[in-house]
């Protein structure tokens, strides 16, 4: 099963902007998630960062954080989108422990 960790940058806007909290609440809807989990230990990633695992193709991904995004910035010059794929462990350091 392959792990994709996503980032959307939203050009020009303040990540303690109302826009990625649409955004957030967007990429939800897509199946989105903004923690990841290690052993029994769920963690939040780093501002405007999500995961996803399953069965996608990384185009399928891609569309999904597009949708996501043009839903809330109207024009697709307005963010950009990072995505990486892995079907191995992913690491972390110094991750928030969600509570």
């Amino acid at each position: 099963m392959a792990k994709f960790t996503v980032r959307v940058e939203l050009h020009g806007v303040g990540h303690d902007s109302e826009k990625y909290t649409q955004l957030h609440a967007e990429m939800e809807k897509r199946e989105f998630s903004r923690t990841i989990s290690f052993g029994k230990t769920t963690y939040e990633l780093p501002t405007a960062e999500y995961s996803i695992g399953g069965t996608y193709t990384i185009d399928q991904v891609l569309g999904r954080a597009k949708a996501a995004a043009l839903a809330v910035m109207k024009s697709e010059s307005l963010f950009s989108v990072l995505i990486t794929q892995t079907e191995v462990d992913r690491m972390a350091h110094n991750l928030k422990a969600k509570k």
